[in-house]
């Protein structure tokens, strides 16, 4: 099912059974937790549950978000929750998600399932949290909520799954005591500084006689009157804004048009011909709504002699030397024209009208635009949907915010921002401190290393020393942390000298 993703949900191939041989029914005995397994590992309650919905009886309207709570005593954790939709429900979300920030349950769901009678209706629900002491005596109940569908409030059931935990005795840690345990939850993560309001800019050009275009059996723009001109310019500007526009959270600034000729005739009439193109092009684009009120500015050159210089240059042209000694030399307005027409018999002036004045002839754009920062939904439809690389750190470390710390949802989100950020040392550090709370040093310094001397790097450097057995070096970054402001190092420093002193 495309809309389900694999963290930290999967659909199930096969049932397990549970450990007792007796399923747990909930939401009126409709569903049932067929299996399920708690353990801790790397200081983390991981929780296995498998569910069978075969018996769910849900009109193809309406949504059931199921929510596996954990309670113990004032203590409460609500895990990701599950949104089954119904057929028709699914059809409505989905076109919901096509717009920034509307249609979102609230909270977001995890993952997504269809209530479809053709496709497996059992799930395999898998997620880590960090552990706490409380949880060893906590009891698991699932909530379940039904859609304020129809005008009708939802009402809402919880069912009891299990008493009690009843984690095996494992270590939870790759440290030697329970005392040193407590250091992995003094990591810390550093949250990327705000993403400003940057500007961008996309320039393009389109050519007035191409090989692009007699390659696509186009006619070129120079062999068409100039009103379809105007109109194939027209549509290539607006190919190029519809890609812009693509990218969440743009604003045009400005768009920048600029034609170019080539000196084919009566200089005067080529720059009055500029002037008048130029305005006719302008009101065309004007008159189609091509910017809708972002500044647009067209502008011609009459006769492009700079880059006509530049082509000279670069070609093989006989007496080129001569030719260009001409361009630089001798005034527009002076004659240059009619003295290249007259130097060797008007052969590099053939070549010139032939090869270069052709290059020449174009029409270049530039479109400046923002990239305004996105918002908590739009970064996780974004993320979820596969175009993660559209996305800021910031904005990673804003989708990661949405599952609990220390999740396998949190750390994988992390650790994917520190590949496609490879130079960021927030995203580096953060994906460190993900690698101590699993116990992965090897994994951790890899990421440290490159940026060990900075002072948001000095606390989990200091960890990652303690993990590794030096603790003499660990209190030297973690006493540089803790003069920096951070509040674990300080703990961490307090349990060293305790130790120290016992």
């Amino acid at each position: 099912m495309k809309n389900l993703i694999r963290i930290p949900l999967i659909m199930a191939i096969s049932v397990l059974c549970c450990r007792s041989g007796r399923a747990q029914e909930f939401y009126r005995g409709e569903m049932f937790v067929t299996g399920q397994q708690f353990s801790l590992a790397d200081g983390r309650l991981n929780i296995d549950l498998s569910v069978d919905f075969e018996g769910l009886r849900m009109p193809s309207d309406e949504s059931l978000t199921v929510t596996p709570v954990l309670i113990s005593g004032e203590n409460e954790q609500a895990l990701p929750a599950v949104l089954i939709n119904g057929t028709e429900k699914q059809k409505v979300y989905q076109r919901q998600q096509e717009f920034t920030g509307n249609g979102h349950p609230s909270p977001i769901p995890a993952v997504v399932i269809r209530n479809d009678a053709r496709m497996a209706r059992s799930f395999r629900y898998r997620v880590a949290v960090p552990y706490q002491e409380w949880m060893k005596d906590a009891l698991l109940l699932i909530r379940s909520q039904e859609c304020a569908c129809h005008g009708r409030q939802g009402s809402i059931y919880e069912d009891k799954i299990a008493d009690r935990l009843n984690l095996p005795k494992v270590r939870t840690s790759v440290w030697d005591t329970d005392t040193d345990r407590k250091y992995l939850t003094w990591v810390n993560f550093i949250e990327p500084a705000p993403d400003k309001d940057t500007l961008h800019a996309v320039t393009g050009s389109i050519p007035y006689f191409g090989k692009e275009q007699r390659d696509k059996r186009e006619r070129p723009l120079g062999e068409l009157s100039v009103t379809k001109q105007n109109f194939e310019i027209y549509h290539r500007m607006r190919n190029a804004l519809q890609d812009i526009h693509r990218e969440a959270g743009t604003k045009l600034v400005k768009v920048k048009i600029t034609g170019y000729g080539a000196p084919v005739g009566n200089l005067q009439k080529n720059e009055v011909d500029a002037l008048v193109r130029s305005l006719k092009l302008k009101d065309y684009l004007r008159e189609n709504r091509l910017t809708a009120g972002t500044p647009l500015e067209v502008t011609w050159i009459s006769e492009d002699w700079d880059s006509i210089a530049a082509l000279v240059k670069q070609s093989d042209m006989m007496f080129r030397e001569a030719t260009l000694d001409l361009i630089g030399n001798v005034d527009i307005d002076k004659g240059r024209e009619r003295m290249l027409m007259h130097l060797a018999d008007g052969k590099p002036y053939k070549y010139l009208a032939e090869k270069i004045f052709p290059e020449v002839m174009r029409v270049d754009y530039r479109i400046e635009y923002t990239r305004q920062p996105l918002d908590a939904a739009e970064s996780l439809r974004l993320f979820r949907t596969g175009e993660r690389r559209a996305l800021r750190l910031n904005e990673f470390f804003t989708v990661a915010g949405s599952y609990p710390q220390g999740s396998t949802e949190y750390n994988d989100v992390l650790d994917l921002a520190a590949r496609l950020f490879p130079d960021s040392p927030e995203a580096n550090i953060n994906a460190a401190a993900v690698a101590l709370t699993k116990g992965e040093t090897a994994k951790a310094r890899r990421y440290l290393e490159r940026f060990a001397t900075l002072p948001m790097a000095y606390n989990n450097m200091g960890i990652l020393c303690l993990q590794e057995g030096n603790r003499d070096k660990a209190e030297v970054y973690l006493t540089m942390a803790a003069a920096a402001g951070v509040k674990q190092a300080d703990k961490a420093l307090k349990e060293l000298k305790r130790q120290a002193g016992n």
